[in-house]
């Protein structure tokens, strides 16, 4: 169970939000996330992840105003190891259009990838995420109520579990392309710090 949230956090990039990238445009965004304390030595079958600096690539493409769809790279990089490709997903998602004026901005979005073995105790996966979110003057609501289900690993057998994740932020009036962010984890998950950087800031809110 340990090395399965190590896992997870590992490569969860962010909460999201229901904005999207815009039709005809790409975003190409770098996530790093470093593991300062985590295993030492291998747990079920997964690398020890201690020092370990933990990238993901993600590349999104808009398609309409209400459909993109988003590409994950998963890099891993530990001294002795290099860099090791870790695994792939793919996301599409759609979004209730603006014009509908609901009370909220709600989307939605799946992803089904595949890790390594030596990097996850599941190695194909798959996510299904609602994402509800309201901008309410400065602060900035969001909530991922999010089901996921593992095809192939020791998960297997719990079938549909329940993950949400939610994030309330104040926001600036000018927003700097950098953002340097903490999350608050799981006891029995490493102590990490996040940056990422977009091309399109404004395309994604960070966690």
């Amino acid at each position: 169970m340990l090395a399965a949230l190590r896992a997870q956090g590992n490569y969860e990039v962010q909460v999201y939000g229901s904005e999207m990238v815009p039709p005809e445009r790409t975003m190409v965004e770098l996530h790093s996330n470093f593991t300062f304390e985590g295993s030492k030595s291998a747990v079920d079958g997964v690398r020890p992840d201690e020092h370990a600096l933990h990238e993901t690539i993600e590349i999104t493409q808009g398609f309409t105003s209400w459909f993109e769809t988003g590409f994950y790279i998963f890099m891993s990089y530990r001294a002795g190891e290099g860099y090791q490709w870790v695994g792939d997903h793919i996301r599409p998602r759609v979004r209730i259009p603006e014009a509908w004026h609901w009370p909220v901005n709600v989307s939605l979005s799946t992803e089904v990838g595949y890790q390594r073995r030596s990097y996850s105790t599941d190695t194909w996966t798959w996510e299904i995420r609602p994402i509800v979110d309201k901008q309410l003057n400065r602060w900035y609501l969001a909530f991922n109520p999010a089901l996921e289900r593992s095809f192939h690993g020791l998960e297997v057998g719990k079938g549909v579990t329940f993950s949400p994740v939610s994030k309330r932020v104040t926001t600036s009036p000018r927003r700097s392309p950098w953002a340097l962010n903490t999350m608050a984890r799981s006891a029995l998950s490493p102590v990490s710090i996040r940056c990422a950087t977009s091309s399109r800031p404004s395309c994604r809110r960070l966690t």
